[in-house]
């Protein structure tokens, strides 16, 4: 199944340049994602209730071939590219009125057990790799570079509004958190091509995160610590 949409981009996602941010690009990727599961009845929430499950990302990125301004209007598709033992892929792909890509994002997610905090393979929940499976229309490679050497640059800590529905921080905070170590002018000069999130870990409200960053190959590589763990890591192409 695809979910197709026609939409308008909000002033409530757009940058101070008046163009989509890439904190609303995650939320756009999270949003329609949510909606096409919430049609099959696959979301997290119906899964919490049938299987005491629910999704959890470990992977998104996010190619910016082009920004969508702010009231433009543009089509979204949110559709499975893969299902296969423990893990999915959602695409969720924002054209333009001509078909032309403007961001393509890629989420990876597996289905965690609430009350044994254990992975549980996919088909457990109801999703098989023949049953709702799109061919994707890009394909897209998750990076495997390693974070070395990296310097703390701020501090944060997690408040309530960052909260979600099982009571961890909510993936689209930690991108807010990374994208505010950035000026605008730093953004506007050299605006984000590329991004890779990868969740490995839980933060909860009044957490204190530690953000961290290194360059690599031209690459801004970051990470989010609590104490020792490391809760999210990150690399940045602009």
């Amino acid at each position: 199944m695809k979910l197709i949409k026609e939409t308008v981009i909000p002033a409530s996602i757009c940058d101070p340049n008046i163009v989509l941010s890439v904190k609303g690009a995650f939320d756009l990727a999270q949003d329609y994602l949510t909606e096409m599961l919430g049609e099959l009845e696959l979301d997290g929430v119906s899964l919490k209730k049938k299987y005491g499950c629910v999704w959890v990302f470990t992977r998104n990125r996010i190619q910016i071939d082009r920004t969508p301004r702010w009231s433009e209007k543009c089509v979204i598709e949110s559709y499975i590219s893969s299902a296969k033992g423990a893990k999915m892929t959602v695409d969720t792909v924002i054209k333009d009125l001509d078909g032309n890509i403007c961001v393509y994002s890629r989420i990876e997610m597996c289905v965690l057990e609430l009350s044994t905090q254990k992975i549980k393979r996919i088909r457990d929940v109801g999703v098989t790799s023949d049953t709702h499976v799109e061919t994707p229309e890009r394909e897209i490679a998750f990076s495997r570079l390693k974070h070395e050497g990296l310097e703390k640059i701020a501090e944060v800590v997690v408040q309530s509004g960052d909260i979600d529905f099982i009571q961890h921080t909510n993936n689209v905070s930690y991108v807010r958190f990374l994208m505010n170590t950035y000026t605008v002018k730093e953004l506007r000069e050299r605006p984000v091509r590329e991004i890779e999130v990868r969740y490995a870990g839980q933060t909860h409200e009044g957490d204190t995160l530690t953000i961290r960053k290194a360059v690599s190959d031209g690459r801004e590589l970051f990470d989010i610590v609590h104490g020792d763990t490391v809760a999210v890591e990150c690399e940045i192409l602009r």
